[in-house]
């Protein structure tokens, strides 16, 4: 990369400092800023990652405000609400999350230059279409990490299931990042073989992906490292131009057939964002969960849109 690389976190309690950690300790960039409304928090996280990587590289870690974040060639946008064991579904954090992510795209829009933004904040998928609205960034530079999330899941739950190392399953999940979410068995690959799968089989494992993040919450209070680091792949990708196919909540204008909804697909990821949206061929149960996932999450959109005005 030509110039100072730098990448800016907004929200840096549990998950938004993992992040920076693992951002700071794999040594992508060469400047973060940590954003945060508990400034003595940003300061705190700041400091110990500093202090982590010194034997290991010299990427610059401060807390700053949003003015610190110009040039940032990604903005990583954690905060809000995290989901705890008391807070069923990711839709719950709806109202609550809406208003923090208003004001952080008010101050996104203002910080200039021509950042990628990545969404962590949940229900994602809502949470990255209200951030797209607010910006007026263009569409491919906004994108919610999720899909990689749970399809990192999809490959544990098989590769513990088959009794093979987790790097030799191929599997993803796209759609709603939620109860609607899609495993796509007719996709997946063990040993580079493709799988076929019982009735019975894809339940027990669809039960299993449904409860992942809940089993996880519920024994250690959030998620954090699976997210942290499914989320600086992403990174990855996009400051190395990687042109790889990752799952993310992509903002549709008529792909899929959909357009109004930001959801999990297969994208290339590249230095500018989504390079482009693939269209992959699903069956008939994955595309009727597919739709059912979208229609869920348009719906939110325009209930929590209604209450705009």
């Amino acid at each position: 990369m030509h110039g100072r690389s730098k990448v800016s976190v907004i929200g840096v309690g549990n998950l938004g400092s993992c992040i920076a950690y693992e951002l700071a300790n794999r040594g992508l960039v060469d400047e973060i800023v940590l954003i945060d409304i508990l400034r003595d928090l940003a300061e705190g996280n700041a400091a110990d990652i500093g202090q982590a990587i010194a034997f290991r590289n010299n990427t610059k870690v401060y807390a700053g405000d949003y003015s610190n974040a110009g040039d940032s060639q990604i903005i990583i946008i954690s905060a809000g609400k995290p989901r705890t064991p008391e807070i069923k579904t990711r839709l719950d954090l709806l109202e609550v999350n809406k208003k923090i992510i208003d004001d952080v795209a008010r101050n996104v829009r203002e910080i200039g230059g021509e950042p990628v933004i990545i969404t962590l904040t949940n229900p994602v998928d809502i949470m990255n279409y209200l951030l797209w609205r607010s910006t007026g960034f263009p569409r491919e530079r906004v994108i919610g990490s999720a899909g990689m999330l749970d399809s990192a899941r999809f490959r544990h739950i098989l590769s513990k299931r088959y009794n093979v190392p987790v790097l030799e399953v191929e599997a993803y999940v796209i759609g709603e990042h939620g109860e609607r979410q899609v495993p796509v068995f007719s996709k997946v690959k063990i040993r580079n073989e493709r799988v076929e799968f019982t009735a019975s089989e894809k339940s027990e494992i669809m039960e299993e992906l449904r409860q992942s993040a809940l089993a996880v919450i519920s024994k250690k209070g959030a998620t954090v490292y699976a997210p942290a680091n499914n989320t600086v792949n992403m990174v990855e990708a996009i400051l190395m131009d990687e042109k790889k196919t990752y799952i993310c909540s992509a903002i549709l204008n008529g792909e899929y057939g959909l357009t109004g909804v930001s959801i999990g697909v297969p994208v290339i990821l590249g230095r500018r964002g989504i390079k482009a949206i693939i269209e992959w061929e699903l069956n008939e149960d994955e595309r009727e969960a597919f739709y059912s996932g979208a229609s869920n999450i348009r719906r939110s959109i325009e209930s929590v849109c209604s209450t705009d005005h």
